[in-house]
């Protein structure tokens, strides 16, 4: 594979995995997967394989119903990672654990999803916002 379909690849790929989150398309999400994948989470949390990244991001999006627009992709000179920032809208309708009570809170947080790919899947994601910018906005 030349260096330049392996960026495309790659930028692809995160590409449709974020379409795929935006539109609660967890089959299409674990396409995109390997299966010894991680999930390094915004709370710190590191996930690995999956079928736990997929049950995670489920459990995430049954506590904020969020999505991801304004993206602009990055990638590195080799093809292997791409970063998407975001921003991240969203209500937060149902408590989780370590976050402040959710009553409905609406949210704007820029949002930065980093992705590893090898031989067209992904090896590891990570997700990054400022945490206690966010948990700020929550306890409004």
């Amino acid at each position: 594979m030349s260096g330049g379909s392996s960026l495309t690849d790659a930028q692809t790929i995160a590409s449709r995995f974020m379409e795929a989150l935006n539109e609660r398309d967890f089959e299409t999400i674990g396409t995109f997967l390997d299966e010894d994948v991680a999930l390094d989470s915004l709370t710190g949390l590191r996930t690995i394989g999956a079928g736990p990244l997929r049950m995670g991001v489920m459990s995430y999006f049954r506590h904020f119903d969020e999505s991801f627009s304004d993206m602009v992709l990055m990638h590195d000179a080799f093809g292997q990672r791409v970063a998407v920032d975001a921003t991240a809208r969203g209500v937060y309708r149902e408590t989780m654990p370590g976050f402040p009570a959710a009553t409905g809170q609406s949210y704007s947080i820029p949002s930065v999803f980093v992705f590893e790919i090898e031989n067209g899947a992904v090896t590891r994601l990570s997700h990054y916002r400022n945490i206690r910018v966010f948990e700020k906005m929550l306890a409004r």
